[in-house]
């Protein structure tokens, strides 16, 4: 069912904890992903050699779930700073994929990009941590304090010059860890530093509207294995692993999630007044219902089968396949028959029959069946009443029209009047606006 990608809304204010305000998603189509960074990127381990890095594992999970388009990493080098990132920005380099070997374009592959992971920063501070003569390591704290709020600059820059080459991308960034788990000494200020350097670049990575990637707990439960060399920063695969983890999570439900439409500002109908009002204007700013002309609603205009259909054909972003089995809809346009088409593949049309009646006029029971079949098809099974129906006119429909009417009262997409659904009054277009805009912000956003 191609309802199906909805799925990931519903678990995301349980699972995603980094402070986001907007990801926009890839419709559970196959994502292109970009890794930018340093060597964490590059997948450095601790004996100093290239191998698979956190960017590495996560590709290799998204093509398992079928949900990898295209992965490279090309751009990653060891030893880059913040600087070094913006100088390639800057000059749109070339580089090698590391998928294809070809050469391609660093703006290019931006702009392809579904998915962008990056890490970076972490030298632009290491620098002023370094062991002094005597094998003792010094914090030049006034220095660290200093590349601290240069680097958090840099980082604003890139994520800028990012969204401007591609602002649908969706980006995640990888937090910082203590390179230095054996300097038991230095315990305190290590810690305080990678808390410092989280706390100033998760600002800058809100602000931007990407995800932040938190990974120093992670690698601290198990040190030995995670960042096995005293000698070393660089963590082993089994911690890039352990680092992959924690973006998996996050990365596939922003995949799987639907981009919202854009809300486009629309006049006030001069036929709609009050609550209506507020449902009417979203509805037509969605692009759910359009207005007429003469800058009316008709608000009270009663619709049909074929009218209910489009709506939600455009509201869940239903594409058809094939034809729909119907043979009484040749009479309208191309688009009109194909979005009837896809709400038949979708499920919400019931069995097949040889004609859908499309000039029939639609009741609020018939809705609130295709509602319920919507719903059923996002969340793969059928919906779970919380009580009893609590509608009086519902007791003498199937179970599943009473359930449907109770999902539609328990979310609050269609209340009734004083403990009546009227399950045979006509639907209208405010009656409509209302039933769908609450059914799309509440379940699907």
């Amino acid at each position: 069912m191609r309802l199906l990608k909805f799925i990931a809304v519903f678990v995301l204010a349980f699972q995603l904890a980094s402070p986001v305000a907007a990801m926009t998603g890839n419709s559970g189509k196959p994502a292109h992903y970009l890794a930018l960074g340093d060597s964490l990127a590059a997948g450095m381990i601790e004996n100093g050699t290239i191998g698979n890095g956190y960017a590495d594992y996560l590709a290799e999970e998204l093509e398992e779930e079928k949900l990898l388009a295209s992965y490279n990493k090309g751009f990653a080098y060891p030893g880059y700073k913040t600087t070094d990132i913006l100088a390639d920005l800057e000059k749109n380099v070339v580089k090698p994929s590391s998928e294809t070997g070809k050469n391609v374009k660093l703006h290019d592959e931006i702009q392809k990009a579904d998915v962008i992971t990056l890490s970076i920063g972490a030298n632009d501070v290491l620098e002023y941590v370094k062991p002094n003569a005597q094998g003792q390591y010094e914090f030049d704290i006034l220095k660290i304090t200093a590349g601290i709020t240069a680097m958090a600059k840099n980082f604003d820059q890139i994520l800028t010059e990012i969204k401007e080459i591609n602002p649908s991308a969706d980006i995640f960034v990888m937090g910082y860890y203590n390179p230095y788990p054996y300097l038991k000494d230095h315990s305190a200020k290590l810690n305080g530093l990678v808390s410092k350097l989280d706390s100033d670049i998760q600002n800058v990575v809100a602000k931007h509207e990407a995800y932040f990637v938190k990974v120093a707990s992670v690698l601290a439960q198990d040190v030995p294995a995670y960042l096995p060399n005293p000698l070393n920063i660089h963590p082993s695969e089994a911690g890039y692993e352990a680092i992959a983890e924690q973006f998996e999570g996050p990365v596939k439900e922003y995949i799987m999630l639907v981009p919202l439409p854009q809300v486009i500002p629309t006049p006030v109908f001069k036929d709609v007044e009050g609550e209506a009002a507020e449902y009417v204007g979203k509805a037509a700013g969605y692009g759910f219902i359009k207005g007429y002309p003469d800058g009316t609603f008709k608000p009270n205009k009663k619709l049909t089968r074929v009218h209910v259909t489009s709506i939600l054909a455009r509201t869940l972003q239903l594409k058809a396949t094939k034809q729909a089995p119907y043979k009484d809809i040749s009479k309208y346009e191309a688009a009109t028959q194909a979005e009837i088409a896809a709400a038949f593949e979708a499920g919400l049309l019931g069995a097949s029959s040889p004609a859908f009646r499309p000039e029939a006029p639609i009741s609020r029971i018939e809705v609130a069946r295709m509602l319920y079949k919507a719903h059923t098809s996002i969340t793969k099974s059928p919906y779970v009443a919380k009580g009893e129906t609590p509608f009086t006119d519902m007791k003498r429909y199937s179970k599943e029209d009473q359930l449907a009417a109770t999902m539609l009262y328990e979310l609050e997409i269609a209340t009734g009047d004083k403990g009546s659904f009227k399950p045979e009054s006509p639907i209208t277009r405010a009656h409509a606006a209302k039933m769908i805009v609450n059914f799309y912000e509440k379940v699907m956003q």
